[in-house]
């Protein structure tokens, strides 16, 4: 499942239409926020579950993570955020679940989209995800 989104493009120069990354709940879109900055549009299954627009206001790179049910057996877990200012590259992004046997983590597959936002992706249902900034600094969200 990753690997279909691994071969889509998801950099896009118009902001009318949602995408769809690959055979997921997810999908995303860029808007038109305060001020004519772009946004960034987020929906599981149809329905919104964030909107990011980039504000000096509001530091961080890791704005938010959730994730969503594929079909009855399979989850999807997203993370989402704003590249740094003056980066063209996403931060590293780990995934992670509690275990009998200890923790499980993961690298999510990361996706630029548009100019200013990135996409990190994994199959599972998580429960912790963490962002590294390129000042060495970590950002962690509880999904």
């Amino acid at each position: 499942m990753v690997d279909s989104l691994r071969n889509q493009e998801l950099a896009v120069s118009s902001h009318d239409g949602r995408i769809r990354l690959g055979d997921t709940p997810w999908s995303v879109q860029l808007g038109r926020g305060s001020q004519g900055r772009t946004a960034l549009e987020l929906y599981a299954a149809g329905h919104v579950v964030d909107v990011v627009v980039p504000t000096p206001l509001v530091s961080g790179t890791l704005r938010g993570a959730d994730w969503a049910p594929r079909d009855n057996r399979h989850r999807f877990t997203l993370a989402w955020g704003v590249l740094e200012a003056g980066r063209c590259v996403p931060p590293e992004v780990t995934f992670y679940r509690r275990r009998l046997r200890g923790t499980v983590r993961r690298k999510g597959e990361l996706f630029l989209f548009g100019d200013q936002f990135w996409l990190g992706a994994v199959e599972g249902r998580f429960t912790q995800v963490t962002a590294a900034r390129s000042d060495g600094g970590i950002e962690q969200r509880r999904i």
